[in-house]
């Protein structure tokens, strides 16, 4: 967004004298337009008098957050911001940093180093900066000479003179003269100072010189004022007469500790006060600061909180908070009299208050962990038996009070106040778990403050459950937060919902006709029908010769070049096509007549097909005969089974096919009965409303957009083509119901937090040279149908597009012109070497040249970038806008037929058209109804639960799965029958834990327990409960002190059955090709083993102790697993199995063993996994969970044992995989 500040711009100068050549004071009328990055506020109090009297009283400055900058564009070449050996430069400014982490070096001003694809890295011409050395900034004056192998091209000079921070406005300078590093000067305050040249060394080559922008204040957080750019060197005198300053300097004072005043807080309430941007993480206020203004509020009943609420940025995308944090919980307390003891747990910097008295308080945490060597931390123990341990490396805390009696009741209202500053430095922006509590009146154990209960013991028993039902009331409060946050947008997007529904009835006409069926079944009827009447009309013998011999030459090895891609102006996909010339001007083919058919001539030339190889003799001779018999283009015989439409599936299967496809697991045995014994007419219709509008409909789904999107976290370093976690914002839109249209912008807009879940996440690409040229590739596939793979590096030898298509919307992402990187290019040397022919691919983008952002895919797509797209944007001159908006602009045919592609794929086994992700040169099976759902589609408001409810109501949808489309030919693709699916591997392992009765019980995916690195730095993915939100569990360095036991197990299932973390590249469709680990890892594995174990008080269990006979129980299993009933023969084996002891199966009570359970084991992470105990932990709980959990100690074993084999036999069962 651009802003005009005050920034007076004097005239370049080349005589000395005529200075300061640009100044930014940020006062008066603004004569240039500068750009605002983040959050810079301006008209702030600058340096004013008393204090510095030789400044105006009015005097402004402007304050930018650690995440802000402002930008000045460079004017080109031999800029007054341009440097060369022999030029004088003097920086100054007024600072008044508020705060900077320890050794962290924050600009004021600089030129370049801004990561710009137009230049190269390190580009750092010349740079005044700050830097945090126990709290006192020093002047850090940075440049770079040429690239080096090394660090050896930077050079920084640092002062030893410094300010403290936090004390309110300074005055800093520099001055250099380039190639004299003895000319470096520095001044803080007035004073001249001393330094060392502590990086690189002292160097006479020149600077680094281009025309990469200037910027102001990136990576700083305060206040800045009078920015001054000399081309001069100006003198002592000058720069003291700079700083007057009357009184002495400001010191450092903390304010008293006071409890705070918090408004507006129920009976029976404690409010969770959120405040962003505390001053500092390792204090509280000092004098002079303002507590930050609360940014949110959250409502509970006790002094016990898992985690804060999570954060939105204005279009309600996940976004990270204004760290430090300053979360305050406070509540009305009803507190026995007299003299008590109270424990806090915070993982940082906290103090309890109660009645304005302070009782006890934690530290800050700054020390930085080392990586890998810190010792292992021993479980906690807790204060007294029976009391919940604190966790991992939070503190815990004592203190003491009296509270007053003299009113004569046994109990007061107190107001307690708990503060704990959240993140920043370096760490997340979490709180671990954290309470308040009390000593009880028996002096064994501690009850959490409430203000509904005086009595919460603080103990695994009670405390769970408690933390169970805050964290679903959290979600809640978060998703009401987030569909406000969104609702700024609504109306926006209401006018876009209006201008696409205009457009249909416009652009589609409307069907008069009323349809006996379903439109599916209306267009699938159709084709067949037509197809039949054609095949009257063809000879047999001929259609056969030419579809078996004819057809497979012709789509091998001429459809890529001469298929959709219209490559030498010519196409030979039809025999209309066939006949026309291309640009040689020469029929390609002319029936009957070979030799005047240029097809021919350069087959036999071995122009054609441009390979090695060529055709053969045979292949020549088979065309020619074609040619020769006249070039007829029949259909291929017909098969009548293949068209043969089969009967709808039962109730029973229906169900599990309706569960499996909306919600991603299967139905409960109660569902199972509930359906089967319901006579209504239209239960199968009442059901595919039902489970559409089911929240878990975004749990099924969006496995499927992280595939086809790449999503890509990395729990450890940055990989290739890592990405954020952006599977949130997926998520959050799907449960929504987000339109897919609105969905697709805000992806592409790149919006939120890119570590915390947002948008954003989707930009990045680790160790990528232009990363969005990846993205590029990606949408294109995804939304267009377009692959691009092969345009990263050059022109796609068999389709149209070219390698300036794919920086086309590579520069449009990027807002800017970009370069192909000269490691995303064919050598020149591959071409020289190519001798013999011709090669295949081809480099049309001039090595060096800027693609501009311009939207490659008008004619493809139907919409040209123009000013229809202006009234589907908010700003017009946002390329990334202008791009979304091509994509999902109503005009674009192709964006909708996709979608619907891609849908209809997952729910019949097969597309209409083939694959889902390259279109060029493939037709539909049925372009009508491929129309048809793609404007119903748009019709619907781009509603994808609508789609999918649309494809499941068919006919087709609910027959027998006994067809083979994905096999056929467009042209015999009829869709007679959806074809045979397999579960996915994320559906298996959640019908796993489901039919076991289990929930997901892994450990937390990531290697920082503690939050001591920032997201951005080491990620946590969470704790899984649905297969979905496991992660690459890769461990590069195979330490066992970096695996994840727990989560590896299913790990292994979910990769046996297609599934992959690591989406390097995206994934339109996953290997569905049957392997051996399948059938082991569901017969043998770590997982199944485990679920199928008959544990401790377990749902298997308890239902084998309830159910009064064999044959009940084994219909119970079947309902669970299967979900049906046994048939008859089912039924016996399974009962005959199970009925020998039967009546006995159960122990007598004195015979009952009581379980025993593992001791938890010390936590391993990042910081001290090269610690040999923590390889040792790491095996230990590795062998634990190969053991499994400790069986149910009621059963006699043997009984039990067969009881486990029939449960492993359901999932065995080669229905369990399969979708009916």
């Amino acid at each position: 967004m651009s802003i005009n500040l005050v920034a007076v711009l004097f005239a370049f100068a080349t005589t000395v004298g005529e200075s300061p050549v640009a100044q930014w004071s940020f006062d008066g009328e603004s004569v240039e337009s500068v750009s605002n990055h983040g959050d810079v506020r301006r008209d702030i109090a600058g340096p004013r008098p008393p204090e510095f009297p030789d400044l105006a009283e009015t005097n402004t400055a402007i304050e930018v957050s650690a995440s802000a900058y402002v930008s000045i564009p460079d004017e080109g070449p031999e800029s007054r911001f341009d440097f060369a050996n022999g030029d004088e430069l003097t920086l100054e400014a007024w600072v008044n940093p508020q705060r900077s982490a320890e050794g962290q070096p924050v600009y004021i001003i600089g030129k370049g180093r801004t990561g710009s694809a137009k230049f190269t890295r390190d580009n750092q011409n010349w740079a005044l900066r700050i830097i945090n050395r126990k709290g006192n900034a020093h002047i850090s004056f940075l440049f770079a000479t040429k690239l080096s192998g090394s660090d050896r091209h930077w050079h920084r000079w640092t002062s030893n003179r410094s300010f403290p921070i936090g004390t309110g406005w300074h005055h800093v300078g520099v001055s250099y003269r380039f190639g004299m590093p003895e000319s470096i000067r520095g001044w803080v305050n007035g004073k001249p100072t001393e330094g060392k040249w502590d990086m690189g060394g002292i160097t006479t080559e020149p600077p680094i010189n281009d025309d990469d922008e200037v910027r102001l204040g990136v990576s700083y957080a305060g206040g800045l004022d009078q920015i001054m750019i000399h081309r001069e060197l100006l003198d002592d005198q000058t720069m003291r007469q700079r700083f007057h300053r009357v009184g002495e300097p400001r010191v450092i004072e903390p304010q008293p500790e006071v409890m705070p005043r918090i408004a507006s807080i129920p009976n029976g309430k404690v409010v969770v006060q959120l405040c962003e941007r505390l001053p500092a993480v390792d204090r509280w206020l000092n004098k002079g600061e303002q507590w930050p203004e609360e940014a949110s509020r959250w409502y509970g009943e006790s002094f016990l909180l898992p985690r804060i609420p999570l954060h939105f940025d204005s279009w309600g995308i996940r976004d990270a908070w204004g760290a430090p944090l300053l979360l305050r919980m406070a509540g009305d307390v009803q507190l026995p009299t007299g003299t008590h003891q109270f424990l806090i747990r915070s993982r940082a910097m906290s103090r309890l208050w109660i009645d304005g008295e302070l009782v006890t308080r934690t530290d800050s945490v700054s020390r930085k962990p080392p990586d890998g060597e810190e010792p292992v931390t021993p479980r906690a123990e807790p204060p007294l038996p029976g009391v919940r341990p604190h966790g991992y490396k939070q503190q815990e805390a004592f203190g003491e009070i009296t509270i007053d009696g003299s009113s004569g009741q046994p109990l007061k209202t107190c107001r307690v106040v708990f503060e704990v500053i959240v993140g920043g430095s370096g760490h997340r922006t979490e709180t671990g778990e954290i309470c308040v509590a009390m000593l009880n009146a028996e002096g064994d154990g501690y009850d959490l403050l409430a203000t509904t209960e005086t009595h919460i013991p603080l103990s695994n028993e009670i405390v769970e459950p408690l933390l169970e039902r805050i964290e679903t009331e959290l979600v809640d409060f978060d998703q009401q937060s987030q569909h406000l946050a969104a609702k700024s947008q609504d109306e926006f997007w209401i006018k876009r919902q209006q201008i696409a529904h205009q457009w249909i009835e416009s652009n589609r006409p409307k069907r008069d006709q009323q349809l006996s069926s379903h439109p599916i079944d209306h267009f699938i009827e159709s084709k067949i029908r037509n197809r039949r009447q054609r095949q009257t009309d063809i000879d047999p013998d001929l259609a056969s010769h030419f579809n078996e011999n004819v057809l497979p030459i012709l789509r091998e090895e001429c459809f890529r070049c001469h298929g959709e891609k219209e490559k030498g102006g010519l196409r030979l996909n039809s025999r209309e096509e066939s006949l026309l010339a291309g640009d040689s001007e020469i029929p390609a083919v002319v029936p009957g007549d070979v030799e005047a058919s240029e097809l021919i001539s350069q087959i036999r030339s071995g122009n054609m097909p441009p390979t090695e190889e060529g055709l053969n003799a045979d292949q020549i001779a088979t065309l020619e005969t074609w040619v020769s018999n006249g070039a007829v283009w029949p259909s291929p015989p017909l098969d009548e089974e293949a068209i043969k439409i089969p009967s709808v599936i039962d109730d029973a299967s229906f169900l599990r096919r309706a569960y499996f496809d909306s919600v991603g697991v299967p139905p409960t045995a109660q569902e199972v009965k509930a359906f089967l014994t319901d006579t209504s007419t239209d239960k199968r219709q009442q059901l595919i409303e039902r489970l559409i509008e089911d929240q878990r409909f975004a749990d099924r789904w969006v496995s499927f957009w992280m595939d086809l999107l790449a999503e890509n976290p990395s729990l450890l370093n940055a990989s290739l083509n890592s990405t954020g976690p952006f599977r949130w914002f997926l998520y959050d839109s799907l449960r929504d119901n987000k339109p897919i249209d609105r969905m697709v912008t805000e992806l592409i807009m790149l919006r939120g937090g890119a570590a915390e879940g947002g948008s954003a996440g989707f930009g990045l690409a680790g160790e990528n040279d232009s990363p969005m040229a990846a993205k590029g590739h990606i949408i294109a596939s995804a939304f267009l149908g377009i692959e691009l793979q092969c345009a990263r590096c050059h022109d796609s030898p068999y389709h149209s597009t070219t390698q300036e298509d794919l920086y086309s919307l590579a520069a449009m992402f990027s807002r800017k012109p970009i370069k192909v990187p000269a490691t995303s290019r064919v050598p020149a040397a591959f071409f020289e070497n190519q001798k013999v022919r011709k090669s295949l691919i081809q480099v049309s983008l001039p090595a060096d040249q800027a693609v501009t952002p311009t939207w490659p895919f008008a004619e493809v797509t139907g919409v040209e970038d123009g000013p229809e797209i202006d009234r589907l944007v908010r700003s017009s001159n946002d390329t990334r806008e202008r791009l979304a908006a091509l994509i999902t602009a109503p005009q674009n045919q192709r964006f909708p037929q996709v979608i619907v592609n891609h849908a209809w794929k997952r729910l019949i086994g097969a597309a209409i058209v083939e694959p889902v992700h390259d279109w060029e040169g493939n037709l539909a099976s049925h372009p009508k109804l491929l129309q048809w759902l793609a404007d119903d589609f748009v019709s619907s408001g781009y509603n994808f639960r609508r789609l999918i409810q649309q494809i499941m109501d068919s006919d087709l949808y609910q027959r027998q799965a006994i067809g083979t489309n994905q096999v056929a030919t467009a042209e015999s693709r009829f869709f007679n029958a959806p074809d045979r699916r397999r579960l996915s591997a994320e559906q298996i392992v959640d019908a796993l834990h489901q039919s076991t009765g289990h929930t997901i019980s892994v450990e937390e995916l990531t290697f920082v327990h503690d939050g001591r690195r920032p997201l951005g730095a080491r990620q946590t993915l969470g704790t899984p409960t649905r297969a979905w939100m496991f992660g690459d569990l890769k461990n590069e360095r195979d330490r066992p002190s970096l695996s994840l036991p727990k989560a590896r197990a299913v790990a292994d299932v979910l990769e046996a059955f297609g599934w992959t973390g690591a989406r390097q590249m995206p994934i339109a469709e996953r290997d569905q090709e049957p392997n051996v680990l399948q059938p082991g890892v569901l017969a043998n594995g770590v997982l199944a083993s485990s679920l199928t174990r008959i544990s401790n008080r377990s749902v298997l269990a308890e239902l084998a102790i309830n159910e009064d006979s064999p044959e009940e129980l084994v219909d119970q299993l079947f309902l669970r697993f299967l979900s049906r009933h046994p048939n008859a023969e089912e039924l016996h084996v399974f009962s005959s199995a199970i009925a020998e002891g039967y009546q006995q199966r159960i122990l007598p009570a004195n015979e009952i063993t009581e379980v025993l359970v593992a001791k938890p084991l010390p936590q391993v992470d990042w910081f001290n996994h090269l610690r040999p105990q923590a390889n040792e932990i790491q095996l230990e709980i590795e062998k634990r969970v190969q053991a499994g959990p400790p069986a149910d100690p009621r059963f006699i074993s043997a009984w039990r044992e067969v009881y486990e084999d029939v449960v492993w036999s359901l999932i065995n069962h080669s229905e369990f995989v399969w979708i009916p």
